[in-house]
């Protein structure tokens, strides 16, 4: 592996030479001839690093070395750079140029064993030519800092080594060369306070070790660094997207700010970052967050930073809709409504699709205030405003927005409980979309799910399935909907018929033996049929063929195991996935909640569970999890935010509601909780959680 490293120039070892000694008379001191060398010639399995170790030993660190010793070491030096730039030169790899440049520089620290720019140099070429020997490369620029500890490049190699073994780039650190790491970014800052690289890795350790402060400080110093020419190994090690910009840096200091709850300094920062790039997502994103949080003194001045960003970029739609969105979050919601129609109607007749957009943005903005009615008027202006005729089938340039535009108006009647209206919203989008299209079926399936009824949803979805015979979705959608009303034996022989068939086209995705027996799997846990869900998981096992499909069959044996009760089986199947992977966030997960459900070893759960959603921070199943953890640790303010945040995400989720219905219970929330009990009956179609809700609600709901 070439780590690209760069070496030390000819004006950095010109500037480091030792100035000559001058006599009384000003004349240079006179040449010697200098004494013989008593070099050990390395042992065939000893080590280059071993050796010259050992020769400074020898001879002595603080040995006095002449004049010409110094000489011929640095000319060696020079004659292994012109080697090794000889070597660039060329496309191929020059296995003898780099024997004499290895040749050279060994033979410039024989002559000068404190030259600590020859060991450096030794340490890049061992890293530029295979093997690539990296413990070999540790040792030879451990030697250069042991030399001279202001040895800027011998810090610097040995920073980038130890992030690499500290695997940074997992996101789950090796502590011991994590300390390491830091150690030498620290030297490398010492060095040169401007260094965005060093700042950047230090940050992201920080980052990882949950040091907060520490993290914000090495940010800070970062957006003040000189902005790098080479940035190859940052990149290399957290990913081509990331850059060593003090622009980038702004953007992550936002986030370290708004991750320690320091708001108004987050405000201050992500202002400028939007302000200088407005159609920076991220930034923007972090901004509206960030405003979501703070007080009414900080999101005023967040709306003149807003507004004065706006005169300078009046064309910006995602800066004027961030304006409205704070506006309305400070309590001036007509003044939002008011300063987005007139920038509607000045729009409306020249950019008619951003017009909408932001037509959309206004119904958003009712929506957040709960006024149902105004937001349905505003979604339904928007689709007249892009030419979207309720009564026409829209082209193919307009059926996304269609199609976003009705699942806002279809969401929002539905959080109201006004079931009626949302199927005359569905009604009207099948109209639009045509039947050809399965948005409309697939609302109403939702609709039909979300309100408990199954047998509704069963009807809808087979009606579904009669237009389009060949979508796998459906079908399992169908087994699914069977399962839960009891019936899973009718919905796992809808899904056998699919085994043993060849099938291709977009409609059948994923329809293969594997992928139906890990979901026949499924369909017996879910049905609590243990046995027969584990026989179909060994059943996936036996048919994978990569090791990225034995270890999802191994994650859905997991979970059978725990469904047939054999808990050390589950637990020990999960531990086994994680020594293979460590960073799976479904074993993660997993493992964390069945140990969560029984109320074992809660910090570890707790641990595997947050390093889940380290990977995937909006999964509702790893949000219910680390909410139903909270809950069991006593945490019940933390277990209700991340439950309804999961929620958000999964609105159908039986288990969800019955874990928040728990945590309302706790609260001494007792009509709260028997309404979230409620939902989960009218959702769930396992017989024991139904028993388990029934029980809940005919009780008296006390603290």
């Amino acid at each position: 592996m070439n780590f690209n490293l760069k070496f030390v120039s000819v004006l950095t070892v010109l500037a480091a030479a030792p100035i000559i000694n001058a006599q009384n008379d000003g004349s240079a001191t006179p040449r010697q001839t200098p004494p013989p060398m008593v070099v050990k010639t390395p042992a065939p399995t000893q080590k280059l690093s071993e050796t010259l170790s050992k020769n400074i030993e020898t001879l002595g660190r603080n040995d006095e070395v002449s004049r010409e010793r110094r000489e011929q070491s640095y000319a060696k030096l020079l004659e292994g750079q012109r080697y090794l730039w000889m070597m660039r030169q060329r496309s191929q790899q020059n296995t003898n140029l780099a024997r004499l440049a290895k040749l050279a520089f060994q033979k410039a620290v024989e002559l000068n064993p404190n030259l600590a720019e020859g060991y450096t140099a030794l340490a890049e070429l061992t890293l530029s030519v295979p093997p690539n020997d990296i413990n070999e490369a540790i040792s030879l620029a451990s030697l250069a800092v042991r030399i001279d500890n202001d040895n800027y490049g011998g810090h610097r190699i040995l920073s980038r080594l130890y992030t690499i073994k500290s695997r940074l780039n997992d996101g789950v650190l090796d502590d011991a060369f994590a300390q390491k790491a830091i150690r030498e970014w620290k030297e490398v800052t010492r060095l040169d306070p401007r260094s965005a690289e060093a700042w950047a890795f230090l940050s992201e350790f920080y980052r990882l070790q949950n040091k907060s402060d520490d993290r914000i400080t090495s940010l800070k110093n970062w957006v003040g660094s000189a902005l790098p020419t080479e940035t190859r190994f940052y990149r290399t090690i957290l990913g081509n997207q990331e850059n060593l910009s003090p622009e980038a840096a702004s953007v992550k200091l936002g986030q370290a700010l708004l991750d320690a709850d320091r708001i108004a300094e987050a405000v201050e920062v992500l202002n400028q970052a939007v302000a200088d790039d407005p159609e920076n997502a991220e930034s923007l994103d972090l901004l509206s967050r960030a405003l979501e949080k703070a007080d009414s003194k900080t999101a005023a001045t967040a709306i003149q930073s807003l507004q004065q960003a706006i005169y300078a970029n009046p064309e910006s739609v995602s800066l004027i809709m961030l304006l409205a969105k704070v506006q309305a979050r400070t309590g001036n919601l007509a003044e939002a409504a008011k300063f987005l129609n007139v920038t509607i109607n000045k729009l409306v007749e020249k950019d008619k699709n951003t017009a909408a957009v932001l037509e959309l943005s206004l119904g958003d903005l009712y929506k957040n205030a709960d006024r149902i009615d105004e937001a349905v008027t505003a979604y339904q202006k928007a689709l007249t405003i892009a030419g979207i005729d309720k009564d026409t089938l829209a082209t193919d340039d307009q059926r996304e927005f269609a199609t976003s535009v009705f699942e806002r108006i279809i969401q929002i009647y539905k959080q109201a409980n006004r079931e009626a209206d949302a199927k005359k919203a569905i009604a009207a989008s099948r109209v639009v979309l045509g039947d050809e299209d399965l948005f409309s079926d697939r609302q109403l399936i939702a609709l039909y799910r979300e309100a408990g009824k199954k047998q509704e949803a069963l009807q809808a979805i087979q009606a579904a399935r009669v237009r389009f015979p060949s979508d796998t979705g459906l079908l399992r959608q169908e087994a699914s909907a069977l399962a839960q009303l009891g019936r899973v034996d009718e919905g796992v022989a809808l899904v056998k018929l699919l085994i043993g068939k060849k099938n291709a086209g977009p409609l059948s995705a994923g329809n293969d033996d594997f992928s139906n027996y890990l979901f026949i799997s499924m369909l017996y846990s879910d049905s609590k049929r243990g046995k027969d869900a584990i026989d179909a998981a060994n059943q996936a096992l036996q048919i994978a063929v990569t090791d990225e499909r034995k270890q999802i069959a191994r994650l859905t044996l997991a979970t059978a195991q725990q469904s047939a009760g054999d808990f050390k089986g589950a637990e020990a199947t999960l531990r086994g996935i994680l020594s293979d992977s460590p960073n799976n966030p479904i074993a993660l997960n997993n493992l964390g909640y069945f140990l969560v459900e029984r109320n074992e070893k809660l910090d570890e759960a707790l641990k595997f569970i947050q390093a889940a959603l380290k990977t995937d921070p909006e999964n509702s199943s790893y949000l219910d999890s680390l909410g139903w953890a909270y809950f069991k640790m006593g945490k019940l303010d933390l277990a209700e935010e991340n439950l309804k945040k999961a929620l958000k995400s999964d609105p159908t989720s039986a288990t969800i509601h019955e874990h928040l219905g728990d945590v309302y219970q706790k609260q001494g929330k007792a009509e709260t909780a028997r309404q979230s009990w409620q939902k989960a009956l009218d959702l769930s179609g396992d017989p024991d959680q139904i028993a388990a809700l029934k029980l809940k609600l005919n009780k008296k709901t006390t603290k």
